[in-house]
């Protein structure tokens, strides 16, 4: 267990304090490595974000209690799938740079990287305790927590194909405009958004 919880501090540090050790270190970490660490900040991001647009939208009713499963299911497939294409689209333009593809790099780093969505739902409860509720407001925050992730996959980028900053920050933003147009995964989130909208539970 203790070694688990020193893996987990390592990857978290590799992907938010010091990100230029990231391709070479992460090989190092165990828990890093695997897919259990992916999957485990997909699911805590994916609750987090749903428990936080919650939050936002009282009254709450039953409906409340069905419409945040169907929301942690549509943002766990959102965090699972997203950052695949966003990497992929990202190494595209790097490639086109003359770098040299490392994409399963790329891949691994933008999936760690979801589990800053877990400040999600502690931000929408001092959201709520101010003032500030609603679907509008959930939204809003929601955009400003994809843009901080752009920011961070930048920094990735800019460590992992050793870019400058102007290049990783706009490669960063032009797959992450490229990959919210995916048909598949924005409509089925969308459309599971709208639902939970409608029906008062999100």
């Amino acid at each position: 267990m203790r070694d688990f919880f020193f893996d987990l501090v390592d990857t978290l540090e590799l992907v938010f304090l010091d990100p230029l050790r990231y391709s070479e270190e992460v090989k190092e970490i165990p828990f890093a490595i695997s897919s259990i660490s992916s999957w485990l900040f997909s699911i805590l991001a994916a609750l987090s974000l749903s428990v936080g647009m919650s939050i936002l939208s009282a009254p709450y009713t039953l409906s409340t209690l069905s419409f945040l499963f169907f929301g942690f299911i549509a943002n766990l497939i959102l965090f699972r799938f997203f950052p695949f294409f966003y990497s992929l689209v990202a190494d595209y333009y790097v490639q086109k740079k003359g770098r040299t593809q490392k994409l399963l790099f790329l891949v691994m780093f933008a999936r760690h990287a979801t589990v800053i969505f877990l400040l999600f739902a502690p931000i929408c409860i001092v959201f709520h305790a101010i003032g500030f509720t609603g679907v509008g407001s959930g939204f809003l925050l929601l955009l400003t927590f994809i843009a901080l992730y752009g920011f961070v996959i930048a920094r990735g980028l800019k460590s992992i194909y050793e870019l400058r900053s102007r290049d990783s920050i706009r490669f960063s933003f032009y797959a992450l405009g490229l990959t919210i147009l995916f048909p598949f995964l924005m409509n089925l989130y969308t459309a599971t958004s709208v639902l939970q909208s409608v029906s008062g539970g999100f």
